[in-house]
């Protein structure tokens, strides 16, 4: 009995030394390129151009009805007076009115229309905020250089 005692001991001393062994797992299956879906991609929108307009060029073309002029002063503000035909698309209500700009444009682009953003005055950041996020959407945007203001002081036509 001793000689299975002290083999039992020596066993179990042999035992505690080994490592464990590796858990057993499953091997996975390597994803290949085909098994793995295509993720959509959109191409980048290119940047369209950001331009100015002087108001001997834009008053013919307002007073033809071919341009496309926005007014991007608060819509309280253009109550006082405005280009006749611009819309009212202010820096405050860009992201609500954006499909709806953005179908306008697209439709004077195909008529060949220009657009074009004013504020009141050459010191108003209100017609650069509204055109550049235009220009960042692909949009080919000008600026009326004065703005309302140089129009009124010029004598034309207000509505």
């Amino acid at each position: 009995m001793k000689s299975f005692a002290a083999a039992g001991i020596t066993l179990l001393a042999s035992c505690q030394d080994q490592a464990p062994p590796p858990p057993m797992t499953t091997p996975v299956p390597a994803a290949t390129p085909a098994a793995i879906p295509a993720k959509p991609t959109t191409p980048p929108v290119k940047a369209g151009k950001l331009t100015s307009i002087d108001l001997p060029t834009l008053f013919p073309r307002q007073q033809a009805g071919t341009v496309l002029l926005y007014d991007a002063r608060p819509g309280f503000v253009a109550g006082f007076g405005k280009i006749p035909g611009a819309i009212s698309w202010s820096r405050h209500d860009f992201d609500a009115r954006l499909s709806q700009g953005e179908a306008e444009i697209r439709a004077a682009k195909a008529a060949g229309k220009p657009v074009v953003i004013y504020c009141t005055d050459a010191a108003c950041p209100d017609a650069r905020a509204v055109a550049e996020k235009l220009v960042a959407r692909g949009h080919d945007i000008a600026i009326l250089d004065g703005g309302f203001a140089a129009w009124k002081e010029a004598g034309l036509p207000t509505e």
